[in-house]
């Protein structure tokens, strides 16, 4: 049996350029973080920025560097969860940058940061880099997280189906994400992540295979969660 850090590592992806040549207070664009493969957590209830299961999978593979994730919860209390949980152990912030509607959206077509009854939306990148004395065996070099005030199903059909025509390549599906209803939007444009990170306690999508000999991961709360790939039969 693998664990599923080990079988990722299998599918690792070189730090991308516009990452690994960031300077310490340096700019990127948006289009740079969707450019590589990205992962998507949709959030519920203000959970998912407590949950490092799919940085942890993606980044200890070296399979992924740029992490979505969505919810809707206040920016300073956000930013409270952050700095207590030491959410980043092993990593330093070398750059923050806060991102407008043209810079996420740039054709204009869709409006994605949207006023909510709680809180003023906001969407800002927080770029990561390995402290000096870790290694490979920690993590990557760099990665980087976004963070996203907003509804996940709302995020997902905007941002990947509609302005940016691709799939998150891993996304963790939890049990407070209503799998049906998401179904609906990914299915319209066939637009599937190529794994999922899947909580026992929701609904798998059809189309989707778990992974044999790979042992699950225990998330936040010691929730099982384990690797389906999409694999459908024609």
């Amino acid at each position: 049996m693998n664990d599923m850090i080990s079988y990722l590592k299998d599918f690792r992806e070189e730090v991308p350029t516009w990452l690994s040549n960031y300077l310490q207070g340096g700019k990127l664009s948006f289009k740079d973080l969707m450019s590589s493969r990205v992962a998507y957590y949709p959030g519920y209830y203000q959970r998912c920025y407590c949950d490092g299961t799919l940085i942890k999978v993606g980044n200890k593979s070296l399979s992924v560097h740029s992490f979505l994730y969505v919810d809707n919860i206040k920016r300073k209390e956000l930013e409270e969860q952050i700095a207590k949980e030491d959410s980043f152990s092993g990593y330093h912030l070398v750059g923050q940058i806060e991102w407008q509607e043209a810079d996420i959206m740039p054709s204009g077509r869709h409006q994605i940061l949207k006023t909510n009854n709680q809180e003023t939306p906001y969407c800002f990148s927080m770029i990561m880099e390995r402290d000096a004395d870790k290694d490979d065996s920690w993590g990557a070099e760099h990665f980087v997280v976004t963070l996203f005030c907003g509804s996940y199903i709302e995020v997902y059909y905007r941002l990947f189906t509609k302005e940016y025509l691709k799939a998150p390549w891993i996304f963790l599906l939890n049990e407070g994400v209503k799998g049906d209803c998401f179904a609906q939007y990914i299915q319209s444009q066939h637009n599937y992540p190529q794994f999922v990170i899947f909580d026992k306690n929701a609904n798998i999508w059809e189309g989707y295979n778990k992974v044999e000999d790979v042992t699950p991961v225990f998330g936040r709360f010691r929730r099982r969660h384990d690797l389906y790939v999409y694999s459908p039969s024609f």
